[in-house]
């Protein structure tokens, strides 16, 4: 309900945990989210902008089926509407998370095998980067773009919300010590026709190859370092010329102090001759259960750079932006939940001509 993976990560934490025995052979998983989310001072513009997504999806376990043991097929159809409210707020990393233009898609679309019962598992496919790659479970409770996946990676346009592309994925795993490796079309969909599934493979979109080493125990730790390198011809923000070849970083953690109370943290570096924002840092906080059983309350900040390259070539830009988000989240009857969220943004975009932002965010998420 708080993340945009959850149905994938409930395919892994049921393959992992229960025999084919007890494994529904389909598993439909539906949900709409509703939004508005208010500019109330600074910015560009003060007002509201209305969003919503809807979240269809489909897990085959083939053996459960009939069909073959240790396999797992995903569906994932994703319907996005509104208008972008950072037209409004003006910040560069983007507050709501399900912020993108009118469209029905064909989100995710893959098959994956498991090999010694389980500690090998090969997916290909139209998969999620974000899914598996830099994911906190911890922080999936915010609405902050940022806090899902660093800005520093997202400028690139990988494979993640609201548009996927073709993988083939490698997982390894042995007790809590995993390690992750892909590579992906480097340029997902058809830029030139945004609006339903396309998949389009050219040499000039190259490939975003990935890599994660880390160390996860479910609500308790994970520690993971990750970086990635793409291939794909795209114009140099910093200079506007075209390079094929960019790359980066990323170290990020997690650690449940008790079962209610969780802090995370991010870092991750893109090479700064190459990218507009060359550091991203965040750190947030969440407690469960705090008045209710399911709901849930977190602050989180998130703080991006730009590369001195960039600033040189743009002088009258500011060096980073701020954001700060408090959220709070509980259910209001069966299926339907609902969450507030508080957002201040330092130097929006880096433009030293607007003020900083004070908006507010309500969503409603019903699933069925």
């Amino acid at each position: 309900m708080l993340k945009k993976s959850l149905a994938l990560l409930l395919i892994f934490a049921i393959s992992s945990q229960l025999s084919a025995e007890e494994i529904a052979p389909y598993t439909w998983s539906n949900a709409l989210t509703l939004e508005s989310l208010t500019n109330l001072k600074g910015g560009v513009e003060r007002g509201p902008r209305t969003l919503a997504n809807l979240d269809v999806s489909l897990v085959v376990d083939t053996q459960a089926a009939g069909w073959w043991d240790d396999g797992t097929l995903f569906v994932y159809g994703l319907g996005t509407y509104g208008k972008p409210p950072s037209e409004f707020t003006g910040e560069l990393q983007t507050l709501s998370n399900i912020e993108a233009y009118n469209n029905f898609t064909l989100y995710e679309f893959w098959y994956q095998h498991s090999f010694a019962s389980g500690a090998v598992k090969l997916l290909f496919g139209l998969h999620d980067y974000n899914s598996t790659f830099y994911s906190l479970e911890s922080s999936g409770l915010f609405t902050l773009s940022s806090l899902g996946i660093g800005p520093e990676i997202a400028q690139v346009g990988p494979s993640i919300f609201p548009t996927t592309a073709t993988a083939v994925h490698l997982t390894f795993s042995h007790n809590d010590q995993y390690f992750l490796i892909a590579a992906y079309d480097g340029i997902p969909g058809d830029p030139a026709h945004p609006h339903g599934t396309h998949v389009v493979l050219k040499k000039s979109d190259g490939i975003l190859t990935a890599a994660e080493w880390g160390f996860a125990s479910e609500k308790n730790y994970k520690l993971a370092l990750g970086g990635w390198r793409t291939t794909a011809e795209v114009e140099n923000p910093v200079d506007g010329s075209f390079s094929d070849k960019n790359s980066g970083y990323y170290l990020i953690g997690e650690k449940y102090v008790n079962k209610n109370l969780a802090a995370f943290f991010q870092y991750g570096r893109a090479d700064e001759e190459k990218n507009q924002l060359d550091t991203y840092v965040g750190v947030g906080v969440t407690y469960t259960a705090l008045w209710l059983e399911d709901d849930a309350i977190g602050l989180g900040y998130a703080h991006a750079e730009n590369g001195d390259a960039y600033l040189k070539a743009n002088p009258d830009l500011l060096s980073a932006e701020s954001v700060a988000e408090l959220t709070y989240a509980r259910p209001l009857i069966e299926n339907l939940h609902i969450q507030s969220s508080l957002y201040y943004v330092e130097h929006p975009s880096m433009q030293p001509d607007l003020e900083n932002t004070l908006a507010l965010g309500v969503r409603l998420y019903i699933d069925f």
